[in-house]
């Protein structure tokens, strides 16, 4: 029913948009990107629907540093240059620095978006969206990042003898639960299985749950939050409850195809892009469902062996916006407006292509009347989870994390506090106090413009 209902929506829309792209003039639009997600959106579902737009897309890598260098260089330089972007995607890592500058329009004074339009916007993609500096609506995603406690449910029955969803959700509802089932499963499983890799699990999940983002009018804040987690990561270590490794890395990896660990902190593209892929020894991100699970079951590996439950905390991990360049914005014709409105408003806010988008992906998309659609229906059953439906738990944590602790300084405090703070005192490397004085010396140098105290 699902497959005919997509068939229909998808006519729909082609239909429908043709109005907007036949009484328009012919109109060429420069998007840049750092990975070619967005490209393979555009051809399958906006072209066929705007033969007026012609897209240049231009990808530059994020490793280092790349796409954002390309980006400043060309709108410091020549903002409104012929190959400069008129639409430029941003990354969770970077995004408030674009929108608490003056290189992004703001889509609702520049743009005419309106409140009406923008109900249905998850708020916390929105927040994050929205300038620090100024209160203006500067990019939206067409996805909402909530995050989950993914988990193997063949071990969590093996060594804690649950076997719903629910039954785990109640051992790690808070975090000194998460912590005592740690200590069984390493108990039960005589070292063999760990409750998590490493320190860079949890991070994001402390992370998203601050009541105050890194630097408040000026001044550099250390919330009391990230004190907590220091003592959760200091336990893990010394106590010999994880499998001390760093995200992304082999040990990382490992932890998904085997029986070395219990847990992984994941959101929607962790579940389906990174999770998934990993879960046997032969399988990619190239791969559908079936031949995922074809591949584990020739390897071992644990294609239907996951759950997933809310965890002990609502949170965000990541994300992709979507903003306007201001210069262009300014110079550019009544046509050319309305349809840099509409390319956006088509990719974030469109129900009927975020509806199709979601069916066709399982990604989570940004859009509250669209989720609330797709649960109403019954959700979206997932073979890799056991049957289980994903949309229903990142639901419960779509809407509470908070996206306005986020600052442009974000990407280096992150790396200065775990270079300096976590992994150093983590390790007993350094102790408390000088690992808190190492950091902020490394950060009033990294920021001379900070009150740090």
């Amino acid at each position: 029913m699902k497959k005919i209902l997509s068939l229909v929506l998808a006519l729909m829309m082609l239909v429908g948009c043709m109005s907007f792209a036949g009484a328009e003039e012919a109109i060429t639009l420069n998007v840049w990107s750092f990975t070619n997600e967005l490209e393979g959106m555009i051809n399958k579902y906006y072209a066929p629907s705007h033969p007026n737009v012609t897209i240049n897309y231009t990808i530059y890598p994020t490793d280092g540093g790349a796409y954002t260098s390309a980006v400043d260089n060309l709108l410091a330089a020549n903002a409104t240059a012929e190959e400069a972007p008129d639409i430029f995607t941003l990354e969770a890592a970077f995004v408030k620095k674009y929108v608490n500058s003056d290189w992004t329009a703001d889509l609702i004074g520049d743009l005419g978006f309106t409140e009406e339009e923008l109900a249905v916007a998850i708020p916390v993609m929105r927040q994050i969206g929205t300038s620090n500096v100024n209160g203006k609506l500067k990019g939206l995603s067409w996805q909402a990042t909530p995050g989950a406690l993914m988990y193997r449910a063949d071990l969590a029955e093996k060594y804690l003898g649950v076997t719903t969803p629910e039954e785990f959700q109640a051992k790690v509802a808070d975090w000194d639960l998460f912590l005592e089932t740690a200590a069984e499963v390493n108990e039960k499983s005589e070292g063999a299985t760990k409750m998590v890799v490493g320190e860079g699990d949890i991070w994001n999940a402390y992370n998203y749950g601050r009541t105050q983002g890194w630097v408040v009018d000026g001044k550099l804040v250390i919330d009391d939050l990230l004190y907590d987690f220091l003592d959760m990561v200091k336990t893990l270590e010394e106590d010999d409850l994880s499998n001390k490794g760093n995200a992304w890395s082999e040990t990382w990896f490992q932890g998904m195809k085997t029986d070395s660990t219990l847990c992984f902190f994941l959101p929607t593209w962790g579940l389906h892009y990174t999770l998934k892929p990993n879960c046997g020894l032969t399988t990619n991100d190239t791969m559908n469902d079936e031949e995922l699970k074809a591949a584990c079951e020739a390897d071992g590996g644990t294609y239907g062996l996951w759950k997933m439950v809310a965890g002990p905390v609502g949170y965000s991990w990541g994300g992709t916006w979507i903003g306007a360049n201001a210069a262009k914005v300014a110079e550019a014709s009544d046509a050319k407006k309305a349809a840099i409105k509409d390319f956006i408003k088509f990719f974030t806010l469109s129900e009927e292509f975020l509806y199709q988008y979601a069916l066709d992906s399982g990604d989570f998309v940004g859009s509250n009347a669209v989720v609330e659609k797709i649960l109403a229906e019954g959700g979206t059953p997932n073979p890799f989870l056991g049957g289980q439906d994903h949309y229903s738990i990142f639901a419960e944590a779509a809407n509470l994390a908070n996206g306005a602790i986020m600052t442009d300084y974000d990407e280096t405090m992150n790396s200065l506090w775990r270079d300096n703070v976590t992994t150093p005192y983590s390790k007993g490397e350094v102790d408390l106090d000088t690992a808190i004085a190492n950091f902020k010396a490394a950060v009033a140098a990294q920021f001379p413009e900070l009150v740090v105290e």
